[in-house]
């Protein structure tokens, strides 16, 4: 794990006190993210701590944790590790009622049996969950979205080969070659892939994290186990052995994957921390009620756990454009500073975390100044024609879709480009909605679009808005039409407000009528 220190907030302990993590909850919806409880316990004394899903996989049970840092726990007394090799029809599944030690808390104990010659051993279900099913934060979440792959990649198959092709949603770091690997075994793999896409149903529908071992083919693990006289209970799985890939080569493309040229230009802007300046590696404290994590914040894959396959494909990555390198500065290049915070979140990773917030205001409500103060003159004297029944206005900075890229900085490298979105509700049922970015003298046409759902819509904003951030300023159209997002632009000019909410009704009118036809 990472040698800079991550502590939970809440701590309940001293520092010097060593707490045995005793307990795991099921997960639960919290304020529109997935959480666990956590108990710990130390001199007779058992408290609980509130933590993002996405910290499971630095959690070990039966462990000691001390001051709150989870990058390293204690083991404790007395464990084993042992090679367990689980055959289908050797697999029994336990449920029972639990209340945690030292607590009135009740929770439901879920775990599978497993036989190997005349030893017989517990695997909690949580463990199967983090090692085999999603043992990255990618697919940690993704277990609890139903059908949700076709928003983050689409899949081809040929003789020996499978293709990837990301959407902007998916984040980048992930199709470092480890990741690749764990995803290609879960979707190539039909029993384990049905397994998975199976737990968001069951959750969603009962609120419970459960499944039934259907896993066709033997699965081989290490595992630290605490023994007993009739086996053990795996504490923590430590090793996932003889994985395989049906396919000899993996091929991918990513919208932020380019083909760099070198240029002997000197660099345009440079990205400076806290960090950069004093060297400094301060402790990172986990904060549950922020909404996402940054993208390099790596501390909970799990890169305590070994994945090992029987044959490893080749990985192919494909880029779709030239960007030139730049390697040197002069006095010309901008420095920009980033937040140092070193309040972290486990949560989910990318623009989603932007989707489940969007917060609607009344028109009436809106107070902004400058270019989209401009557009929300023009909204308001759209309002009033006849055929629309409603505008609503959706407001916030493209920082949220982006930590490092320059485009979501104004030129100054400090103020944040700020973005409107109005939900134009026509007296038809159709709801068309309309982007406004702060131009700064760019030339960024107001982007129009349509959805027929709210999940549409959501998936749609982190597209269109990725793509024009990694394409500075310009919408993506190869993306827009390849995801096949119905929109139409109107390109900004010195029209009076007026005239020019007449024209955005007549792209409104127009976009509409091609959706009913489509």
């Amino acid at each position: 794990m990472s040698e800079q220190p991550v502590k939970l907030q809440h701590w309940p302990f001293n520092k010097e006190e060593q707490a045995q993590l005793i307990w795991i909850s099921s997960p639960f919806w919290h304020e529109k993210k997935i959480m666990i409880y956590v108990y710990f316990r130390a001199n007779g004394k058992t408290e609980k701590v509130l933590a993002d899903w996405g910290t499971l996989p630095a959690l070990a049970i039966q462990h000691y944790y001390m001051g709150g840092d989870i990058t390293k726990s204690i083991p404790p007394q007395g464990i084993n590790e042992i090679e367990l090799t689980i055959y289908p029809n050797s697999v029994s599944t336990h449920e029972r009622n639990w209340q945690v030690q030292g607590t009135n808390d009740k929770d439901v104990s879920r775990s599978f049996g497993v036989k190997q010659g005349n030893k017989y051993y517990t695997l909690p279900v949580i463990e199967v969950v983090r090692s085999i099913l999603a043992p990255n934060r990618f697919l940690l979440y993704r277990l609890f979205e139903m059908n949700s792959f076709p928003q983050y990649f689409i899949e081809n198959y040929y003789p020996d080969k499978i293709h990837l092709d990301f959407s902007s949603l998916y984040n980048i770091k992930y199709t470092k070659t480890t990741f690749l690997y764990q995803l290609v075994w879960l979707i190539t793999n039909r029993d384990l892939r049905n397994v998975f896409e199976n737990v968001a149903y069951t959750f969603n529908q009962k609120g419970t994290l459960k499944f039934d071992w259907s896993f066709t083919n033997s699965i081989t693990i290490r595992a630290i186990v605490k023994p007993n006289a009739i086996g053990g209970t795996v504490l923590r799985v430590i090793s996932v052995k003889n994985k395989q890939i049906p396919y000899k080569e993996i091929t991918y493309e990513h919208p932020e994957i380019a083909q760099s040229t070198k240029a002997n230009e000197p660099k345009k802007y440079t990205l400076q921390t806290k960090k950069n300046l004093t060297g400094q590696q301060d402790e990172i404290i986990l904060d549950e009620e922020i909404k996402g994590t940054t993208d390099d914040f790596d501390v909970i894959e799990m890169d305590n756990q070994m994945h090992e396959y029987i044959e490893m494909p080749k990985v192919t990555k494909i880029p779709r454009r030239t960007n030139k390198k730049r390697e040197f500065e002069n006095e010309n290049t901008k420095k920009r500073f980033i937040n140092a915070d070193s309040k972290r979140s486990t949560a989910d990773v990318g623009g989603n975390q932007v989707a489940r917030g969007l917060e609607q205001q009344s028109l009436i409500d809106i107070q902004i100044e400058g270019e989209l103060g401009e557009f929300i003159k023009v909204m308001r004297v759209l309002q009033d024609f006849p055929e629309l029944q409603s505008i609503n206005i959706i407001q916030g900075s493209l920082k949220e879709f982006s930590d490092t890229k320059r485009f979501v900085y104004l030129s100054d490298g400090l103020m944040e480009r700020k973005y409107v979105i109005a939900e134009v509700r026509l007296f038809s049922g159709k709801v068309v909605n309309v982007i406004e970015v702060e131009r700064e003298e760019k030339a960024i046409s107001t982007f129009i679009y349509f959805s027929n759902r709210l999940e549409d819509k959501l998936y749609e904003l982190n597209v269109i808005l990725k793509g024009l951030i990694d394409n500075n300023g310009v919408w993506d159209k190869a993306q827009l039409s390849y995801k096949r997002i119905n929109y139409l632009t109107l390109r900004h000019g010195k029209k009076q407000k007026n005239h020019r909410a007449k024209l955005l009704e007549r792209k409104i009118e127009e976009l509409s009528r091609v959706c009913v036809l489509n």
